[in-house]
């Protein structure tokens, strides 16, 4: 169990540490999309059944993560970002021994309470001290996430090929080694301990601009998860291979990680507005062009459709925490867990109308939403230091 120390902790290494967690958990609950066509021959699943699978562990996730949230700003307990990693490699190491659509309907129910652990209170630890270079900060620790879940459809897809579907609990032991990788480290280099409000938040005391950004969030979100989900049913359906519908997720989060890097360091430096309005913008292009290009330009534009679509999330997550100076973990589940849950509820009704209309036709509708949320981000007022201030100030004691 992680707990503070007496020696000085590097606000880098701490990132760095978070960073490894974030790829472990984010990667081992990336699982269920790429061995999705596999599972639903196993269980002989709908795409609507496969649909509410994913979007039960984003609501059991997004539901809990700002209750969760407030407990790390309350409580700073850092321990949380450790259990919620290895309940997630617990469950979805078991995915493949399931048997029913029962089983698998608990193992989204625990791995969306893993995550629900670990995102807020890391996301907290990360804005716990002011720095200057916060979004870079942010993106490296989002970065982790998209890593994690970019290598993991190419390994757990050829994995499964080689070994079984039924392997898969094997891979508990390696999750734990990196469990522990990160972990042990992390004690050093905790930020010390602040006195913070325990106060509830009035909904008059939330700044409207954190509104406007919510629903900016949920509506990349509705799209984001859509694809990350049915991406491997995606092309399997334009005639690639179930390995090839690993490499693109793969892709599709490997350039959001990487774009996440480089929209969050310039975000430090022209705004977070400036940033997330043209990320918006542009992936709503790249999505059709993945839809309706021909089948050889499959995986160079959904590389550019997760450059695009993707590399907003850290930036998103700073702007937040920026609108609610002193509520990291409250404003982290508000905008990584509930509002992404939102998003996620999409998952059922999306899988519903494409077994009626097609599943290409139908998310041509939803690569719309990205432009959708950038026209909503004009109406964004970036706070300015002094607001920041005053905010501050005002969070309830």
């Amino acid at each position: 169990m992680p707990k503070r120390t007496s020696s000085s902790p590097n606000p880098w290494k701490r990132t760095t540490l978070l960073f490894v967690g974030h790829f472990l958990n984010d990667g081992f609950a990336s699982f269920y999309a790429p061995l999705l066509p596999l599972l639903i021959d196993r269980l002989d699943l709908s795409l609507a059944l496969a649909g509410l699978l994913g979007t039960v562990r984003i609501i059991v996730n997004s539901m809990i993560q700002p209750g969760l949230g407030h407990l790390a700003d309350r409580a700073q307990r850092p321990v949380m970002v450790v259990l919620g990693p290895l309940l997630t490699v617990l469950a979805m190491c078991s995915v493949g021994r399931v048997t029913s659509f029962g089983q698998l309907l608990l193992i989204m129910v625990a791995a969306g309470i893993g995550t629900a652990f670990f995102h807020p209170a890391a996301a907290a630890l990360i804005g716990a001290v002011g720095h200057r270079r916060h979004g870079l900060m942010m993106a490296l620790f989002s970065a982790g996430g998209s890593l994690g879940g970019a290598v993991s459809p190419l390994v757990i897809v050829a994995y499964a090929e080689r070994l079984g579907l039924e392997r898969t609990p094997w891979l508990i032991l390696p999750g734990i080694a990196i469990l522990l990788a990160f972990a042990l480290p992390l004690r050093r280099n905790l930020p010390p301990a602040e006195v913070v409000p325990g106060g509830r938040i009035r909904f008059r005391q939330i700044p409207k601009r954190l509104v406007v950004l919510w629903f900016v969030v949920v509506l990349r979100a509705i799209a984001a998860t859509a694809f990350s989900n049915f991406l491997a049913v995606l092309v399997v359906e334009r005639g690639g291979s179930a390995l090839m519908g690993g490499a693109a997720i793969s892709l599709f989060l490997l350039l959001g990680a990487a774009g996440g890097l480089v929209a969050g360091s310039l975000s430090d430096r022209v705004g977070r507005k400036a940033i997330l309005l043209g990320s918006l913008a542009l992936a709503t292009p790249c999505l059709i062009a993945f839809l309706h290009a021909p089948a050889i330009l499959l995986l160079p534009t959904i590389a550019a459709s997760g450059l695009f679509a993707l590399s907003s999330t850290p930036v998103g997550v700073v702007a937040a925490q920026e609108c609610l100076p002193g509520r990291t973990g409250l404003v982290s589940g508000l905008v990584m867990g509930l509002a992404w849950g939102v998003g996620g509820l999409a998952l059922a009704p999306v899988g519903w109308l494409a077994d009626l209309f097609g599943l290409i036709p139908v998310m041509s509708v939803v690569s719309l939403l990205p432009l959708a949320a950038a026209v909503l981000m004009l109406f964004y007022r970036e706070p300015r230091e002094g607001d920041r201030a005053s905010r501050r100030s005002e969070v309830p004691s």
